[in-house]
């Protein structure tokens, strides 16, 4: 039986034996497949990914362009500075407060905002966190010799930025409005700008041309391969995959010597007059070059630069002169007299008036439809007579320019406002400017209302009540009167420099657009702002001995509440260029000065562009009057 038995089972076994072989050849086969897959197929995938685990990509930070004025002074310059960082992974937690105290005490900075750059950090914890930036040689000095006792601390060799006066010194007060300053990256401006390369430690341009031209101030970042172990710690570079790409140099077309010409004038000015604020610019009419722009109360973009602390950062947020607002792009105020110009020049355009056509002014014009009293005032209370457009332009009749305006209607003086840039920023690359107001239909239905009242438009004539405008606007303006009639883009930025300040790219000029009048129009403004010099509107600055035929405009604008004797307060506006010759238009100046609150007898503001034009010049002259009493303060030659 069992013989028998296993003979009938051997061919069984046998198949099941072959079976078995066959199964472990396909697995063989499946095996070796995967094998050759992995090794031969992704094998150097794999390799790759298993050689990115090990290696990381870090940025390599590009050099921040300097900033020259345009006769290659350094304003904005890169200096070498010490940072104290903190490695998260490295840092005891046990210890934690410890250690930042110690480094507080180290650098003189608080523990709080120590802490606090700290806590706001959410990346790896073997990257580097920046808490405390610009410390002096002292300080890291000490850091160093406590390094051993400061676990998770480590210093770096930074840039910071310095930026310096006409005379090469450390003072960020001069152009601080102008330069602008850098400073930290914020959470949001992270997040959003992440994909331009940005870096959770980086600094970015935070006013100024520091922010309009970040991105070609900025440069380009580079990249270094780095090893690290399997925690993934930093263990030593590689190789460099990208080069760094400086930022880009700029020349300004400020002169930081006429900006200190324009800054005295204007603190002395605001010195004799007990005024608060005030604003001087200084341009090229022919291409809009801005030679100076000066703002007071200013600040120090040095102490943004070095990170400025929490005290003096809130000394400038409570002062009531706002020192960190650009007072010349950012405010608008009552253009007063100076407005006289768009509707001098729309009423001549509009067919209102004539070059010789002569106008009844009166010591109060009756506002049409008014009740009988009703009336607005001339500065002069007896009126002028008869007056043609130069003569009442030349000795300021508001109730000349009233009529003017109400005869034009609303919106016809409105788009000669406009043709001369009011109403619409000037594009000036500087950043929060200020686009102004003109009274127009528009305008009032955008206010709610059905239109502008009789007796607005009348004041809108003269710079008054529906009007304001920047002071940039309003040198604009005279910059297309005194060029003949071309809107110049105003230009801050001259071009591109080498390492030594030398102009190697110079940007072209921009017309914004012409104004759209006559020449014979233009050229009749003109002639009236010449008289408003040779008639001594503007007191004796006739007398200042200047290479061309000045000319300009005063403006006193009403603002705010009366005072007990019903007086209201006023802003003081002077504006001047200076043609060859009377009518002329190749004045290579402009200059504007705007005094806020400026309630003297004098216009501060002529006396201010009258000492800037004397020490521009360098004429042997002093003509200057005190603003208070009138008083010529010391006798010219």
């Amino acid at each position: 039986m069992s013989s028998e038995f296993g003979e009938r089972d051997l061919p069984r076994f046998g198949r099941r034996f072959a079976t078995f072989g066959v199964i472990g050849m396909l697995l063989f086969t499946v095996l070796a497949g995967r094998l050759f897959q992995l090794q031969v197929i992704e094998g150097e995938a794999r390799a790759a990914n298993a050689e990115a685990a090990r290696t990381v990509a870090v940025a390599l930070p590009s050099e921040r362009g300097v900033l020259f004025d345009r006769a290659g002074r350094p304003l904005a310059i890169n200096m070498p500075t010490w940072t104290a960082a903190v490695r998260p992974a490295d840092l005891p937690e046990s210890r934690r407060n410890a250690i930042l105290g110690r480094v507080s005490l180290l650098t003189g900075q608080p523990f709080e905002a120590l802490a606090g750059r700290l806590d706001a950090y959410q990346g790896s914890p073997f990257d580097l966190v920046p808490v405390a930036r610009d410390i002096g040689r002292d300080a890291a000095l000490l850091l160093e010799e406590e390094a051993a006792d400061l676990p998770g601390i480590e210093l770096q060799v930074t840039a910071r930025r310095e930026y310096l006066d006409d005379h090469g010194a450390p003072d960020g007060t001069l152009l601080a409005h102008v330069v602008g300053y850098t400073g930290p990256i914020n959470a949001d401006e992270l997040e959003r700008l992440a994909n331009e390369g940005y870096l959770p430690d980086d600094d970015i341009g935070r006013n100024g041309v520091e922010a309009s031209f970040e991105s070609a101030l900025r440069g380009t970042y580079g990249s270094e391969l780095w090893e690290r172990d399997a925690t993934g710690r930093l263990v030593k570079p590689l190789e460099q995959t990208k080069a760094p790409v400086a930022g880009k140099n700029l020349v300004l077309t400020v002169d930081a010597g006429i900006q200190r010409m324009a800054t005295d004038a204007l603190l002395w000015g605001m010195r004799e007059a007990n005024v608060s604020q005030g604003v001087t610019i200084v341009m090229n009419p022919q291409t809009g070059e801005i030679l100076a722009m000066v703002s007071l109360p200013s600040y120090d973009n040095n102490a943004f630069a070095g990170g400025i602390s929490d005290e003096l950062y809130q000394s400038y947020l409570a002062d009531a002169n706002l020192p960190l607002r650009n007072h010349a792009i950012s405010d608008i105020y009552p253009p007063g007299s100076t407005f006289k110009l768009a509707t001098g020049l729309a009423a001549l355009q509009e067919g209102v008036t004539t070059p010789t056509q002569r106008w009844q002014t009166y010591g109060c014009y009756q506002i049409p439809g008014a009740p009988a009293g009703d009336c607005l005032y001339d500065w002069n209370h007896r009126g002028f007579g008869k007056l043609n457009i130069v003569e009442a332009f030349a000795i300021s009749s508001d109730t000349f320019f009233y009529q003017m305006a109400v005869h034009l209607g609303v919106d016809k003086l409105a788009r000669w406002a406009h043709a001369l840039g009011f109403g619409a920023p000037t594009g000036i690359d500087l950043p929060n400017e200020a686009s102004g107001i003109i009274a127009s239909t528009e305008w009032a239905h955008s206010q709610g209302r059905a239109g502008v009242y009789t007796g607005e438009l009348a004041q809108a004539g003269i710079g008054q009540n529906v009007i304001a405008v920047t002071p940039l606007q309003l040198l604009n303006a005279y910059a297309a009167l005194a060029n003949g009639g071309h809107l110049m883009k105003p230009m801050i930025v001259r071009g591109e420099a080498d390492a030594s300040g030398n102009l190697v790219r110079e940007y072209a000029p921009q017309v914004l657009g012409e104004v759209g009048a006559t020449d014979e129009n233009l050229r009749l403004l003109r002639i009236g702002a010449r008289q408003v010099i040779t008639t001594g509107h503007a007191y004796n600055i006739r007398d200042l001995r200047l290479p061309g035929s000045l000319a300009g405009k005063t403006g006193t604008a009403e603002f705010g509440l009366p005072d007990a004797n019903g007086v209201l307060p006023f802003h003081s506006w002077f504006v001047a260029f200076l043609p060859s010759a009377p009518g002329a238009t190749d004045s290579p100046i402009a200059v504007i000065t705007f005094t806020y609150h400026a309630t003297v007898i004098g216009n501060v503001s002529t006396e201010v562009v009258k000492y800037f034009l004397q020490q521009y010049f360098h004429t042997s002259q002093d003509l200057r009057l005190d603003p208070v009493t009138l008083r010529q303060l010391v006798g010219g030659n």
